[in-house]
């Protein structure tokens, strides 16, 4: 399908530019949250539901993620 049929926007960023890229900005918020010296660092699976546990949370819609990531205004 053509996007000039679809109600989207096509952005390009450049592979240099990682900021500029909204998944990379949750990858930061997660490893700030979970991952940075987090008591569970040394135990996988706690870890691995702690952050499974934080994803969850993003499955509907989310105004605090799309502001933290840049796509939605102040």
């Amino acid at each position: 399908m053509p996007s000039d049929t679809l109600p989207i926007q096509l952005l390009f960023l450049p592979t240099y530019a990682s900021w500029t890229n909204p998944i990379e900005k949750l990858w930061r918020w997660l490893k700030q949250d979970y991952l940075h010296l987090h008591r569970h660092s040394d135990a996988w699976d706690k870890l691995k539901a702690k952050v499974h546990e934080s994803l969850d949370k993003f499955a509907g819609p989310s105004p605090q993620l799309l502001h933290y990531v840049g796509l939605l205004p102040n």
